[in-house]
């Protein structure tokens, strides 16, 4: 039985109890927190809860042996060094309070003593297995899109990914044109066959030179501009969409008329599209050529009349 001194008058001794649960709460604390590494925290708490044990709360003893036992566990079996302190002023609270009245202490004690012996033994045996090296990439090629290195000299990581920034910076616009502008968008679509996107490529071309010529002889708002606007904006997307709509693996093999796939179908509707956008420009260059021959007309009678009179 541990040993208990009545040295406080007995109408005050019931206090010494519920200090005992205080310093239980606090004791636990203590020990599964940061401050269990600290040898001067471990043994005040520890002091603490001997001091009550002996002013009559005998039984607080117990549960703080088995919150020892548990911050044994908890530190001894993981990286113990970094808790060497810590662990040691365990062990020193453990002798007093076995010696308070909870010798049961000693057997798992023991028992946890024996199991941490034989795993360091096991640990010490293992090799340790070094890391292997990572292997060295090589920089890309600059036909590939990196940047040049010259001989004996490494490339600089600092000024690869800020190079790789700006190229990223310089290709934005683009790449939010083509998410923006429904035409140019079809034209990077992967899911089209390449001569389609060709054809898209070309659709593109013809269309943008029509509309310049048209703005230069001062005929935006012709006919012609409005066909060839509503042919990138309208027709040539709807029967992109319309062939995108066909089921993958069908779309290209499985006939629609008279044998013809949709992937033919899409091919002859966007030839039909090139030919009227080429319609367009050639009417732009007979418009164009009348204003060429009126003037060719205008030199000649003009000039004409003057190469006679001194050849005169």
């Amino acid at each position: 039985m541990p040993p208990e001194l009545n040295i406080l008058p007995d109408a005050i001794s019931w206090i010494v109890h519920p200090a005992a649960g205080l310093a239980l709460g606090h004791f636990a604390s203590v020990i599964y927190s940061r401050q269990g590494k600290q040898f001067g925290l471990v043994i005040r708490a520890a002091a603490i809860i001997a001091v009550l044990a002996v002013l009559g709360a005998g039984w607080v003893v117990h549960p703080a042996a088995g919150m020892l036992l548990g911050f044994f566990g908890q530190r001894a079996f993981h990286r113990w060094q970094h808790h060497s302190a810590g662990l040691l002023a365990g062990v020193l609270a453990a002798g007093v309070f076995m010696v308070l009245g909870a010798s049961w202490l000693i057997f798992p004690l023991a028992v946890m003593a024996v199991i941490w012996v034989f795993t360091a033994m096991f640990r010490s045996n293992v090799p340790v297995l070094e890391r292997p090296a990572e292997p060295e990439v090589p920089a890309l090629p600059q036909q590939a899109g990196g940047l040049p290195v010259s001989a004996g000299a490494p490339a600089e990581p600092v000024a690869i990914a800020a190079a790789s920034a700006g190229a990223a910076h310089r290709t934005a616009p683009a790449a939010v044109a083509a998410a923006t502008d429904p035409f140019t968008a079809l034209q990077f679509d992967t899911r089209l066959p390449g001569d389609i996107r060709a054809q898209l490529v070309a659709l593109d071309l013809r269309t943008q030179e029509a509309l310049t010529h048209l703005h230069a002889l001062g005929q935006a708002s012709s006919e012609g501009a409005y066909v060839a606007r509503a042919i990138r904006d309208e027709y040539a997307p709807t029967s992109v969409r319309a062939y995108l709509n066909l089921p993958r693996t069908r779309a290209d093999v499985a006939p629609i008329e008279n044998g013809k796939t949709g992937r033919d179908l899409l091919r002859e509707q966007l030839e039909l599209l090139l030919d009227a956008v080429q319609d367009i420009l050639d009417a732009t260059v007979q418009a164009g050529g009348q204003d060429m021959l009126t003037n060719q007309r205008f030199l000649r009678e003009k000039f004409g009349k003057v190469k006679k009179e001194l050849d005169v």
